[in-house]
C-alpha cells in the first residue's frame, strides 16, 4: 500500500472517529425520527468496520461493513425524502456500498480504499446538505474531539500546588 493510500485511510479513520464521537453525544438525532438517529449510528459502525478492514487488509471485514451499509440504505427506517439532492446522495451511498463489496470480493485493497474515500465524501456532503439546507439534522455544536497542539514551542507541564 502506498503512502498516499495510508494517509487517505488514516484521514478517513479520523473523520469516522470524529463522527462517532459526535453521534454519541446527547442531542444527536433527527428532527424527523429517533429511528433515523439509530440508523445513522449503525452507518457509523459499518464505516468503522470498513476502516478496520482497510487498515488490516481484512477483505471479509470490508465486505461485511459494506454489506451492512447497503442493508441500512435499503432499510425502511431510512425513508427516502422527496428531495432530489438527498435522493442522489442516498443512491450514491448505495452504489458505493455495492462497489465496496465488489472490491472486497476481488481483494482489491487500493480500489476499496478509493471507494471508501468516495463513500466518506458522500456522507459528509449529505450531512452538510441535510443540516444546512434541509435543516433536518440536529447536531450539537460542542465537539469531543481533542485538538493536538501544532507548535514548535515545547509545552510546559501544568504546575501542581
Amino acid at each position: 500500500m502506498t503512502l498516499k493510500h495510508r494517509v487517505m485511510i488514516v484521514g478517513g479513520l479520523l473523520l469516522a472517529i470524529g463522527g462517532i464521537a459526535i453521534a454519541q453525544q446527547p442531542g444527536f438525532n433527527s428532527v424527523e425520527s429517533p429511528d433515523l438517529g439509530i440508523a445513522m449510528r449503525a452507518k457509523l459502525g459499518s464505516s468503522q468496520r470498513i476502516v478496520e478492514g482497510l487498515t488490516s487488509a481484512n477483505f471479509e471485514l470490508i465486505r461485511k461493513g459494506a454489506e451492512d451499509l447497503r442493508n441500512i440504505c435499503d432499510s425502511r427506517v431510512w425513508r427516502p425524502r422527496e428531495d432530489q439532492v438527498y435522493t442522489h446522495y442516498r443512491g450514491d451511498l448505495q452504489r458505493s456500498a455495492m462497489k465496496l463489496m465488489e472490491m472486497a470480493e476481488q481483494q482489491n485493497l487500493d480500489g476499496a480504499a478509493y471507494t471508501y474515500m468516495h463513500t466518506l465524501t458522500t456522507c459528509i456532503n449529505c450531512h452538510q446538505y441535510s443540516r444546512d439546507v434541509l435543516r433536518v439534522a440536529v447536531v450539537p455544536r460542542e465537539s469531543s474531539v481533542i485538538l493536538i497542539p501544532a507548535t514548535d514551542q515545547p509545552q510546559q507541564a501544568p504546575r501542581t500546588r
